[in-house]
């Protein structure tokens, strides 16, 4: 077991070494676009391309091709050093705080048993470096947390080692994303940005730094700041699934519906040509994108296509879904059923039969979505021992808590078996909002209101939620309901504003708030809500129409 300053002082000193002269930097790959890097590697002619084609699908975290593509290499020059530092960096996902060390030690154990004999392997001062940072991330002291802090430090050293060198800054800027422990770190967002976009003036074509600034600038108060490298990076890599889909993070941030829809629809479809062209099965799918895609399209109001999106998902599944699939069945079930309102949907009805073996947030998402049918059908004591269950399995969850971050792009979040303390919190959020409808069912006002504002308090508090809602139904929207129906709307209007504060564009916050501003005589707001909501519902179905766009505001228009 190597301490982290070994390793650091390891790096540092081959950072020094004169370079070797059998280096080349193969340039094929862009022709799969995928965008481009300048990395010059050791290895001969025919493994480079292979290399090549893994950095650029490593920066677009397509990490199954990714491993492909250096194992393909490895094939080719079962001496290149860089080869295996990529498929080592495969099993590392950062962002999604995912790793699988003990694959990680075994591809170094395969170049050479010990650091320092793998370190003999590298023939230039970068290579080595490199490999030295790979070492930190997979050495056996320290929590994953602290290795990732040392990660993080020991590419600042190469970064001041090299500070012209893209790949570094590239990988810097994201070990200073994967180093926050919970959340977003304000500076090290920021600085993770100024690299990306240093990068970007270089080179317009980096996948990594396109990537990375997006994942900077993720939630509605910095979304803006990534809007052009959003607009770019599915046309530099469109190739990757992922980098299809990511843009559509920025435009979620934004209320920018119709390009959430197409780009989630570019990376669906990308995937499926990528599960036909390798000839896997239905788990290959990108359940991720066509998630979001139906609820983009609920945003619309474009609730069939919504619905038939549901079906297809129902017969892609029907065959062994793993893990990743069922926990998309809850998150995307909940999600169209709140934005929808289509409750008792009878082809719907048996998805996500099997949750046992589902993380805290998705089980409490299903009993979330039991406990609201009871409250619908008046059904006090099965709503009751709903939130038992929730009550349960949410104290035995705090057992087993792992970390307290939250992935920034992914199913990782939900289908992860063991909890963090977000998820833990968010579903705490959905058990007090099931509580205050218990309490409205027993016609306890007081009760329900000190319940609703727990549950909003509680969600203030926690990490902006990428895309569709982790929390369902946002406590703000719900409270704000409640409070228009105790006729008081200038306080509604207050909870959908917080609502749209952290979901721009939501179409159910906008009819909210342009209810209270109704209620409470804003001539102006009410019109402006109005037109948003008219132009937003404009490819609407007739059942979100007269759902969102009752007769008197359709008549005031």
């Amino acid at each position: 077991m190597r301490p982290f300053g070994y390793l650091l002082f390891l790096l540092l000193c081959t950072a020094c070494q004169p370079p070797a002269e059998d280096t080349a930097t193969a340039t094929s790959a862009e022709a799969a676009h995928l965008g481009a890097v300048q990395l010059a590697v050791t290895g001969n002619a025919t493994a480079q391309p292979h290399f090549q084609e893994g950095l650029l699908l490593l920066h677009s975290f397509e990490f199954e091709d990714a491993r492909t593509a250096f194992l393909q290499a490895q094939a080719a020059d079962s001496l290149m050093v860089m080869a295996y530092w990529g498929e080592a960096m495969t099993h590392n996902h950062p962002l999604w705080r995912q790793q699988d060390p003990e694959a990680g030690r075994a591809v170094l154990a395969k170049l050479a048993p010990t650091p320092a004999e793998r370190q003999t392997l590298a023939a230039t001062p970068l290579e080595k470096a490199f490999l030295g940072t790979v070492e930190i991330l997979y050495q056996e002291a320290g929590t994953k947390q602290e290795r990732d802090q040392a990660y993080a430090n020991a590419m600042a050293e190469l970064r001041a080692q090299y500070p012209d060198q893209q790949e570094v800054a590239a990988f810097y800027a994201l070990a200073l994303l994967g180093a926050v422990p919970l959340g977003r770190d304000e500076a090290a967002s920021e600085q993770s940005a100024r690299i990306a976009q240093g990068i970007i003036a270089e080179n317009p074509q980096h996948p990594g730094a396109l990537h990375y600034l997006i994942h900077a600038y993720d939630d509605p108060a910095h979304a803006a700041q990534a809007l052009s490298a959003a607009n770019s990076y599915a046309k530099v890599a469109p190739a990757a699934a992922h980098a299809l889909h990511m843009p559509s993070h920025i435009y979620v941030s934004m209320g920018m519906w119709p390009e959430v829809i197409s780009s989630n629809i570019a990376s669906w479809d990308a995937s499926v040509q990528r599960m036909e062209r390798q000839g896997l099965d239905d788990n290959a799918r990108s359940y991720h994108a066509l998630h979001w895609l139906t609820y983009g399209l609920t945003q619309q109001g474009r609730f069939a296509e919504a619905e038939q999106l549901m079906q297809d998902f129902k017969t892609y599944t029907q065959n062994e879904p793993d893990r990743g699939a069922r926990s998309y069945m809850v998150a995307m079930l909940a999600n169209y059923r709140v934005e929808t309102d289509d409750w008792d949907n009878p082809v719907l009805s048996s998805l996500a039969a099997e949750r046992a073996d589902l993380n805290i947030l998705s089980q409490a998402t299903y009993q979330f979505m039991e406990g609201w049918q009871a409250w619908r059908n008046n059904d006090a004591p099965q709503l009751a021992q709903v939130i038992k269950a929730m009550e349960k399995a949410r104290k035995n969850a705090t057992y087993q808590v792992s970390d307290t971050g939250t992935p920034m792009c992914s199913a990782a979040g939900s289908s992860r078996s063991l909890p963090n303390q977000l998820d833990i919190d968010q579903a705490h959020v959905l058990a007090l909002e099931l509580q205050a409808l218990q309490a409205q069912l027993a016609k306890k006002p007081a009760e329900t209101e000190r319940l609703l504002k727990a549950a909003t308090e509680l969600e203030a508090q926690l990490d902006y939620s990428y895309g569709p809602p982790r929390i369902a139904l946002p406590a703000y929207e719900l409270y704000g309901r409640w409070l228009l129906e105790q006729d008081r709307p200038a306080e509604a209007a207050q909870q959908f504003a917080y609502s749209l504060a952290k979901g721009p564009g939501r179409l159910a916050a906008l009819h909210g708030a342009w209810q209270a501003a109704v209620a409470t005589g804003q001539t102006t707001r009410a019109d402006e809500l109005a037109e948003q909501l008219m132009n937003q519902l404009r490819l609407a179905d007739i059942a979100a129409k007269n759902k969102f766009l009752p007769t008197s505001l359709l008549s005031a228009r």
